[in-house]
């Protein structure tokens, strides 16, 4: 517990420090956009489209600092208005997005093997990102199988349930994965690890294998394999890249995305700036 304890200190004294630069205007904004990211265990519509009053709401704000916020937003595209008066993220969002991509090498080659393992087995193939304590799917490739796993773009992922979640985690110290999971080991499926032991143990033979594998954790049915990728490759943080989909195929799909992934993860680098 000591270890939970001096983490805990040292992001307590590091968002002591960066308070005085924040500037309260701004984490408004951002606590009114991280609304129109969908949960995926709340089963939320795949384009996510609020009301005013619904926003407001969530918010505890008043209704007329709600409107001005959303008319602003609206004004720079980074938030559109429908005909039936609701908002959803504009193209601006969009146009930030492919700078962001565009900005890394490395993140074009690994958008290129996502749509390579798709195409070759068949499976859905993403990458997630660690950010506000799940993993947020930041591309993916849909796959074709009957049962697929629902990775909309944005849409953040529970950490313990997925073979990509776990390739997160065990890029983290113990300290921070059990302050990250403590309080959300929340059972989804048949063999969700619901305990921090059992989920542990499976953390550490993924940092001893470099691979994560699941079957009938996130849904039942669902198999997902996981490899990390370093910090630096989308964020600051670590991220993964994985395959999922039903647990038999009459193909050698599995087997041409372990190979596949386990050679990728063979050539990136450790860490990235």
């Amino acid at each position: 517990m000591g270890g939970v304890a001096e983490g805990r200190a040292k992001r307590d004294q590091r968002a002591a420090r960066s308070s005085g630069f924040r500037v309260p205007t701004v984490q408004k904004l951002g606590s009114l956009l991280q609304l129109f990211i969908p949960e995926a265990v709340d089963g939320c519509a795949p384009c996510k489209v609020c009301k005013l009053q619904d926003i407001a709401r969530h918010l505890g704000w008043d209704d007329g600092t709600t409107h001005r916020f959303l008319v602003s937003l609206t004004e720079i595209g980074m938030l559109e208005r429908t005909s039936d008066d609701r908002f959803r993220i504009g193209v601006l969002a969009m146009q930030l997005a492919s700078v962001y991509v565009a900005a890394s090498e490395l993140r074009g080659v690994i958008l290129e093997k996502i749509e390579e393992l798709s195409a070759a087995t068949r499976l859905t193939t993403e990458v997630g990102a660690l950010q506000s304590g799940a993993m947020v799917v930041i591309a993916s490739r849909q796959g074709s199988m009957p049962l697929t796993s629902r990775c909309m773009l944005g849409e953040k992922v529970p950490l313990h349930a997925t073979a990509g979640g776990k390739a997160i985690l065990s890029q983290l110290g113990d300290a921070e994965v059990e302050e990250l999971c403590r309080g959300k080991l929340v059972g989804l499926a048949s063999n969700t690890r619901t305990t921090l032991s059992s989920l542990m143990w499976d953390i550490g033979h993924a940092r001893e294998s470099g691979f994560v594998s699941t079957l009938s954790e996130y849904a039942e049915g669902l198999r997902s394999i996981a490899i990390p990728l370093p910090a630096g490759c989308f964020g600051t943080g670590p991220a993964a890249l994985a395959c999922s989909g039903p647990a038999i195929l009459s193909g050698p799909g599995w087997e041409i995305a372990e190979e596949e992934l386990r050679a990728f993860a063979a050539t990136l680098p450790r860490g990235v700036a």
